[in-house]
C-alpha cells in the first residue's frame, strides 16, 4: 500500500490576498491560477517533485482549515481500512471529473484528508 503526501488545500476568505501573503512570507512561486484558485509548488524534504499548496475560496464551514491530500494505489481499499481503524468517510470513493478517484475522511478529532488514486480501468 502506498500513502504519499501530495499537497494541501488552504481555505481562505480572499484567495488573491492570501496568494500575496504566501509569496511575500515564503517566496513561493505560482504554478497556476484560475478565476478562483491559486496553486504554489511546495518544496519538500527528500522529494524532488515536491508537493502543492492550493488556495481555495472558503465556505462558512471551511474557513481557516487545511485539507491534506494523499496519493494511494487503491482508494477504495485504503478508505475501508481507514474506516475500520476509526476514520469517518465523509465522501465515499468516487471518480472525480479531473481524472482521479477520491474519498474524503476525517479522523476522530475532525482533521480532514482526501485520498486520491487512479481510476480503475475496465478491460
Amino acid at each position: 500500500m502506498t500513502f504519499t503526501f501530495t499537497g494541501l488545500i488552504a481555505f481562505t476568505a480572499d484567495v488573491r490576498e492570501a496568494a500575496k501573503l504566501y509569496e511575500e512570507a515564503f517566496g513561493l512561486a505560482r504554478d497556476w491560477e484560475d478565476d478562483h484558485h491559486v496553486q504554489f509548488h511546495l518544496p519538500t524534504k527528500g522529494n524532488a517533485e515536491g508537493a502543492w499548496l492550493l488556495l481555495h475560496p472558503a465556505t462558512e464551514e471551511s474557513h481557516g482549515q487545511y485539507l491534506g491530500y494523499f496519493a494511494v494505489d487503491d482508494v477504495d481499499a485504503v478508505a475501508a481500512r481507514a474506516q475500520s481503524a476509526g476514520f469517518t468517510i465523509t465522501q465515499q470513493p468516487s471518480d472525480a471529473p479531473w481524472g482521479v478517484r477520491e474519498a474524503n475522511l476525517t479522523d476522530p478529532d475532525g482533521n480532514a484528508l482526501t485520498l486520491n488514486g487512479p481510476i480503475a480501468r475496465v478491460s
